[in-house]
């Protein structure tokens, strides 16, 4: 659900929710309150992220860009959803060749948990080649191996952690 749409539903239901309290009682209007009050609540702790990764795993870079740059207080999301916003800003970031900004993301979301070993991976794999591109190639292996024991069955995974294991070994 849009984030717009969310808060309107809301301040909608508590309009809605005053003028049946104050005809009618709290009886009538105690469940539009309740209902302004979860999507609020979902509001802050779920954000718009999955929506904007949807958009990111499409290849629909400025949808996602602009999706998750609405998300004011990442610091407010649950863990997991604070993770994949972290690697979308890192995996934006990275697409605009900011390095040292997708860098920082890309650790935060893998430091806070993604959820699946694909994306895990994704994630250490772009590390790596980030560290390889900017010649910090200890660096670089450390993330390969790092990659290797998330376990992720993507074969384009497995062919990029071949070629990058066989780009640091001739150096």
């Amino acid at each position: 659900m849009k984030k717009k749409t969310r808060l309107f539903l809301a301040f909608l239901f508590i309009v809605i929710g005053a003028v049946l309290h104050f005809r009618t009682g709290i009886g009538s209007a105690w469940y539009l309150y309740a209902a302004a009050f979860i999507l609020m609540i979902t509001h802050f702790l779920f954000g718009n992220v999955l929506t904007a990764f949807a958009h990111l795993n499409k290849g629909q870079l400025a949808q996602a860009e602009e999706i998750i740059d609405d998300i004011k207080r990442p610091d407010f999301l649950l863990k997991g959803h604070r993770a994949y916003y972290h690697f979308v800003k890192g995996m934006i970031a990275l697409q605009h060749k900011e390095y040292p900004e997708a860098e920082e993301s890309l650790k935060q979301a893998l430091d806070t948990g993604l959820r699946t070993s694909t994306d895990k991976a994704l994630t250490g794999l772009n590390l790596a080649h980030m560290c390889f591109l900017q010649k910090r190639f200890p660096e670089s292996r450390q993330y390969v191996e790092q990659v290797k024991t998330f376990g992720s069955t993507d074969l384009m995974i497995k062919d990029k952690v071949k070629e990058l294991e066989a780009a640091l070994g001739k150096i």
